[in-house]
């Protein structure tokens, strides 16, 4: 228990974050719709924020080592909370495309200031099961954060009231805290050569989830609203969320251990089959079936679709030396970035076909297809991994924005000494 106490305030720090990240995650679309704002540059305004979520992701360890950890955390908080402020008063799609870039790098900086804190002080014995109990408490606090602004209007400002306070208290935690910070060490990178051809198979997959789930994550509370899911689109849109996080997180522990005794790509193209068929579904009778059936669908699709990452991580592990585990997380991390770029305009895009709401899912479903052809593809060209030199899955998430040094399978880096 002493493990968990020692990140507790970490852990609480990373939640208190997720709660506005959940909010925020359903009222910029919805805010955006009210507007008058297209599908298209919706999409296009959240791809601005996953850019400026990878150009955080990159300056963060280099601004961590010149200035340590807290500083770093209280600036990403600070600029997270302005910039939520900003928003609410500011009710104006060009405003909000220059402020969710800045946005995305402030909490970036927050996740890897608080992860490579995490990572330095749980012991690597631990390291599994603090992994886990963190992304439980954050995956639970995303989903909740929506639920606090149910039955707002979409620009009122008191729900960009409660994104800011919340982005305020994660700052309580980290400055009180009397842990100490980590040493800076040297960061260990894998050539990009090196790292396409490690294992292909992983790289595809981490692209794909970056371009569907992100992508139809972005859009999914227009969704929920245009189908009517709740009495209003704020609480249509937290229950839809909800609901495909719990698809995912409900079956995302059973998928890795299978994909212990199986080739890994077939366990990503099997949950992939699983999201295509909810996605078909949702395609054909958006507007047409009970919203009871539109909930169990997007439950089923998030069982297959958010749960794929960590089986491609585990893949790729499975084919790494112990010396490229980082460098190979850390550019699984950031080819995922790429695809979340690239996902949320498409998106918006496919939302505006004739389609209409059903078009969010025939984009999820088109992409989920090349990623089954691709998993099944690579089945033919390179054998598996034999059972027993697989690495053990580990819960992996695209969110440790630092590299995933805290996964158990990464042996902790040394200090650099020198300070620099």
């Amino acid at each position: 228990m002493a493990d968990y106490r020692n990140v507790g305030v970490l852990i609480l720090a990373v939640g208190l974050l997720q709660i506005s990240g959940g909010i925020l995650g359903v009222i910029t679309p919805i805010g955006l719709e009210a507007m008058g704002t297209p599908a298209t540059l919706i999409g296009v305004i959240a791809a601005l924020f996953a850019a400026g979520f990878m150009a955080g992701a990159v300056m963060a360890p280099s601004t961590i080592m010149r200035v340590g950890n807290i500083r770093v955390f209280s600036a990403g908080a600070a600029g997270a909370a302005a910039t939520s402020l900003v928003m609410g008063l500011l009710p104006d799609m060009w405003a909000w495309a220059v402020l969710r870039p800045i946005q995305g790098l402030s909490i970036a900086w927050m996740f890897a200031s608080a992860e490579a804190w995490m990572s330095s002080a749980t012991p690597s014995t631990s390291r599994g099961g603090v992994l886990g109990f963190y992304h439980v408490i954050a995956k639970a606090a995303l989903m909740a954060g929506p639920f606090l602004v149910v039955g707002y209007a979409a620009l009122q400002p008191h729900a960009f009231i409660w994104t800011a306070l919340f982005f305020a208290l994660a700052l309580v935690p980290v400055c009180m805290t009397r842990m100490q910070q980590p040493l800076s060490h040297q960061d260990v990178y894998l050539p990009w050569r090196d790292f396409l051809k490690l294992a292909p198979s992983a790289v595809a997959a981490a692209f794909l989830a970056g371009v569907i789930n992100s992508g139809l994550l972005a859009l999914l509370p227009l969704f929920a609203e245009r189908l009517h899911l709740g009495e209003t689109a704020t609480g249509a849109a937290a229950l839809a969320m909800a609901v495909a996080w719990i698809g995912g997180m409900v079956s995302q522990w059973p998928a890795g251990r299978i994909s212990d005794h199986m080739d890994r790509r077939l366990v990503v193209a099997g949950m992939a089959g699983i999201a295509l068929v909810a996605a078909i579904g949702l395609t054909l009778g958006a507007g047409r079936i009970p919203a009871w059936t539109v909930l169990f669908l997007l439950a089923v699709w998030g069982a297959g679709s958010l749960s794929f990452y960590g089986i491609a991580v585990a893949h790729g592990v499975d084919r790494a030396r112990q010396d490229q585990i980082s460098g190979l997380m850390a550019g699984l991390l950031f080819v995922w970035a790429a695809g979340s770029v690239i996902g949320p305009p498409l998106a918006g895009l496919a939302m505006a076909t004739p389609l209409g709401p059903g078009g969010l899912f025939a984009f999820a479903g088109l992409f989920t297809v090349a990623l089954i052809l691709a998993m099944l593809v690579r089945l033919k060209v390179r054998a598996s991994v034999e059972e027993e030199d697989r690495s053990n899955w580990e819960l992996a998430q695209p969110t440790a924005v630092t590299g995933m040094e805290i996964d158990p399978r990464v042996e902790p880096l040394e200090p650099d000494q020198s300070g620099m």
